[in-house]
């Protein structure tokens, strides 16, 4: 939650400095939308903040089978029974 509170946080910046810049141009009539431009460009460049990681394991978690955790850069050989 945290996460989408400061990239909610980073658009609004970015919407307000789009307007703020729009405004000291003196273009009053599209202040905005270039608010809404900035506000959207912050929107697409952060959407893939949260993701998780490739290798399907997000933020470090360890990974449990069975009660004990799976190494996963452990190159012995498995049993199949």
């Amino acid at each position: 939650m945290t996460s989408a509170l400061w990239r909610l946080l980073l658009i609004c910046l970015a919407a307000a400095a789009g307007e703020t810049l729009a405004y000291q141009l003196g273009w009053y009539d599209v202040i905005i939308w270039v608010g809404v431009l900035f506000g959207a460009g912050a929107y697409i460049f952060t959407q893939d903040l949260d993701r998780p990681r490739p290798g399907g394991r997000r933020r470090g978690e360890i990974r449990y089978w069975r009660g004990r955790p799976v190494d996963e850069d452990d190159d012995r050989p498995r049993r199949l029974n």
